[in-house]
C-alpha cells in the first residue's frame, strides 16, 4: 500500500461532476452552433462526443496521479 498525502482524496471529490460538465458543455456548444447555422444536430453529436472523450481523459489523468 502506497503512502498518500492526507489531502489527496479531496482532489477526487469532483471527478463525476467534471465528467458531466464537460459532456454537457460539449452538447451545449454543439446545440448553439446548430441553432446558429440552422442545421441538423450534427455539431451537437460531434461536440458531445468530444466532450465525452475529453472528460474521460481528464478523469484518467486525475485518477492516475501518484
Amino acid at each position: 500500500m502506497k503512502n498518500r498525502p492526507a489531502g489527496s482524496g479531496l482532489a477526487l471529490v469532483g471527478v463525476g461532476s467534471m465528467l458531466t460538465s464537460m459532456i454537457a458543455a460539449g452538447f451545449l456548444l454543439g446545440y448553439g452552433l446548430d441553432s446558429w447555422l440552422d442545421s441538423r444536430p450534427a455539431f451537437m453529436v460531434l461536440f458531445g462526443g468530444l466532450g465525452l472523450v475529453g472528460g474521460f481523459l481528464k478523469v484518467y489523468k486525475l485518477l492516475s496521479r501518484d
